[in-house]
């Protein structure tokens, strides 16, 4: 999910293609060697070695060989031809169906439940305990950084000049607040633009994600079939969407506002740079990750100190809709995640490199003050030892929230589930779908399909 940190390490990926697919993963149990892949480079990738050397001296006669720059396919299609790690990591929890439900991890239940194992509850933050389970198999633990907050940014200068105090809590709220910060050209063009409820703008394709969160929309139901057609909420969402920029964009004409919002979406500064229009004013209020405050903060992307930020800006939680406004503050929370492979022949050992890298405190501290991720220990939730501006009291806010977590994950593959609605929100604003509930059947049917060919390959309980 986090493009700008995955980009970074596909680079180099290609130089270990060759040598990683050759070698043998899991030794033997006898030479207690676990063998641990992750995608990190540089300072982080050094901060999980010291934490596994950690694990070495204190577990005499075990050795852990720990490889960075391994994309998360490569480790998959590793792990199916039997020639992958016993221990590997994964970037955002969109991707656990893929490794859970393919059969590529093994489950953890047993060893969780065991004398050996953990208590999840008094351990793991609840976001981090709901978005590491598929189905009814926990095959991962939480990575202790990578936490993932969904966020809403809200310019506080713009938003203050236009008489508003504080965020909006609530759709309509949102709307209100987008109709008084929203200017106009004397052309009839947007000028500065209040929100953008518009798949493909400024967003890291998750638009219908957090567009079904503010509605509480789910996306499978208790028997793991797909409810984007029997769920109304979903309904209401996309009715919403339309609406806003019918009101807001275009005097209550959908094709007008459509209009100008598809124009002014291709005149978009650079998302990762300082032309991000929410950076220049062009837009008062965006959803995004909590790990772009980074580059909100600095444009070369460093979180501390957050003394002079680059724009004035706000976190909140994202609007609900006006129903479901008892949820409020809560917001979609993931993470990177770590599992055993299934060809590992060394579990034992491998259960107790993953059990003690999922709860080490001191790798926890490095991680977050390094990325700006939100620990998943229960006990680093106040620690002090962690050094946030005073404006990610927010993120925590958001992730101490009984509410938030993900949606019920399956194996869809790479969060293909994700990706199918986004391709919906896309074709039913560009005016491709007719009938909106006939449109959503369509994309439960796609989904139905791609989970059926997934589990030719293994189950998610």
């Amino acid at each position: 999910m986090m493009k700008k940190r995955l980009l970074a390490s596909t680079a180099v990926i290609a130089l270990f293609a060759a040598s990683l697919l050759g070698a043998t993963s899991a030794a033997s149990a006898a030479s207690r060697t676990v063998t641990v892949w992750q995608p990190q480079t540089g300072g982080t990738l050094e901060a999980w070695q010291a934490a596994m050397t950690r694990i070495e001296k204190a577990n005499p006669g075990l050795t852990i060989k720990s490889v960075g720059s391994v994309d998360m396919a490569k480790s998959l299609a590793a792990i199916n031809a039997g020639t992958g790690p016993d221990i590997s990591l994964s970037n955002g929890a969109g991707n656990l169906g893929w490794f859970c439900g393919s059969g590529a991890w093994q489950s953890l239940n047993k060893s969780i439940s065991s004398s050996k194992g953990i208590k999840l509850a008094t351990t793991f933050t609840a976001p981090a305990i709901n978005y590491s389970t598929s189905g009814l198999n926990r095959c991962a633990l939480p990575a202790p950084g990578g936490t993932e907050v969904t966020t809403f940014y809200y310019n506080k200068d713009l938003l203050t000049k236009a008489g508003f105090k504080n965020p909006p809590k609530t759709t309509t709220e949102l709307l209100n607040y987008s109709k008084k910060l929203t200017t106009f050209n004397s052309d009839g063009s947007i000028k500065t633009a209040g929100f953008i409820p518009w798949a493909g703008y400024a967003s890291n394709d998750m638009d219908a994600m957090w567009l079904g969160w503010m509605f509480g929309a789910t996306w499978f139901n208790a028997h793991g079939d797909p409810a984007f057609s029997a769920d109304a909420r979903w309904t209401r969402a996309f009715t919403w969407q339309k609406n806003f920029i019918a009101q807001v964009y275009g005097g209550g004409d959908f094709k007008k506002g459509s209009a100008a919002v598809t124009k002014f979406s291709a005149s978009a500064g650079d998302f990762w740079g300082g032309d991000n229009d929410f950076i220049t004013g062009r837009v008062a209020m965006m959803t995004s990750m909590d790990w772009m405050s980074q580059m909100f903060c600095d444009l070369n992307w460093s979180l501390n100190p957050c003394n002079k930020p680059v724009v004035n800006f706000g976190i909140a939680a994202l609007p609900m809709e006006d129903r479901a406004v008892a949820q409020y503050g809560s917001s979609a929370v993931g993470g990177a995640l770590m599992g055993i492979s299934k060809g590992s022949k060394n579990f034992s050992d491998a259960w107790l490199v993953l059990k003690s890298l999922a709860t080490d405190p001191v790798l926890a501290v490095e991680l977050s003050n390094a990325t700006g991720s939100i620990p998943t220990l229960v006990s680093l939730q106040n620690s002090p030892k962690i050094t946030f501006p005073a404006f990610y009291d927010d993120v925590y806010a958001i992730t101490k929230n009984k509410y938030s977590g993900w949606h019920a994950l399956r194996n869809t593959g790479a969060h293909r589930e994700e990706a199918e609605m986004n391709n919906f929100m896309a074709a039913w604003q560009a005016g491709q779908v007719s009938n909106l509930k006939e449109g959503l059947a369509g994309v439960v049917a796609t989904v139905k399909d791609i989970l059926a060919n997934n589990y030719s390959s293994g189950s998610d309980g």
